[in-house]
């Protein structure tokens, strides 16, 4: 794979660290810090990234799994966030072919009506369920304006263990 913003060929990914980060941003949402409209959901812009990247290794399944899990632990209506982050998998696996070849703050601003959708699904959910609006749920556009910010900082760090190194040594192929 290629990184088109340095130009230089990507280290083969490793399923190992695909699912670690998973892990991880799993347990950041798991954290008892409150679901403020400030506290962006880590678990979304690793799923949307690898959906991006290596959409082999992490699929709408995967999504629909660890949505399941978000469903449990916010004790939320089941199949809220499991169908909001499969299909958030869905778009990403779909337009990874326009994305990839961006820089990353035109991902940026690629990426941000799906953040914004994955945030004011669960509004439009119950809305459509309960017949009622919470306006102050609203504010989480801006929960998706910050994933969307997030994305440069997740894009350097999800792909450091692929960049080459700078100094090519001629006897090591990679």
């Amino acid at each position: 794979m290629i990184d088109f913003q340095s130009g230089y060929i990507l280290r083969p990914v490793s399923p190992v660290f695909i699912y670690f980060s998973l892990f991880c941003a799993l347990l950041l949402n798991l954290l008892p810090i409150g679901n403020y409209g400030w506290v962006p959901d880590w678990l979304i812009i690793c799923i949307v990234f690898w959906n991006i990247h290596q959409h082999r290794y992490v699929g709408v399944i995967i999504a629909f799994t660890l949505g399941l899990l978000m469903d449990v632990h916010n004790s939320d209506l089941l199949g809220l966030h499991a169908f909001s982050y499969s299909l958030m998998a869905y778009l990403a696996i779909s337009w990874h072919r326009r994305i990839i070849a961006l820089s990353v703050l035109t991902q940026t601003m690629r990426l941000l009506p799906i953040f914004l959708m994955a945030s004011l699904f669960p509004v439009l959910a119950h809305w459509l369920l309960s017949g009622e609006i919470y306006w102050w749920a609203l504010t989480d556009a801006i929960q998706a304006l910050i994933e969307a910010l997030l994305w440069p900082v997740a894009t350097h760090i999800l792909l450091s263990p692929q960049r080459r190194p700078i100094d090519v040594d001629h006897n090591r192929p990679i």
